[in-house]
């Protein structure tokens, strides 16, 4: 797992940030937590995943590249609303490399 500096969070999420990131780096349920992730194939922008799926090893071997986390479903939409106007407004452009970097590719 890699993690985005500076890491996106929302309102709720943040409450609970240095939890959230604890439970997720160990593997432990943290309910009602979402994260978003560079997509992991490279014809996509960002998917939203319901942290309970990086309790499986498929998504653990996948490098999972974290750019932001929240609390619920619609928190989590919101986020990566940010997360795109934020790279639109930086650069002009939706280019998820560009804007986290080349060492997140």
């Amino acid at each position: 797992m890699r993690w985005y500096k500076p890491l996106y969070a929302g309102k709720q999420a943040a409450k609970h940030k240095t939890a959230i990131i604890r439970s997720l780096r160990k593997r432990e349920f943290s309910p009602g937590t979402y994260v978003i992730v560079r997509a992991l194939d490279s014809d996509g922008l960002l998917e939203i995943y319901h942290s309970i799926v990086f309790l499986k090893d498929y998504y653990q071997k996948q490098d999972p590249f974290i750019i932001g986390i929240a609390s619920g479903k619609t928190e989590a939409m919101e986020v990566a609303g940010k997360i795109v106007d934020d790279m639109y407004h930086r650069n002009g452009d939706f280019d998820i490399d560009s804007f986290c970097g080349p060492e997140h590719t």
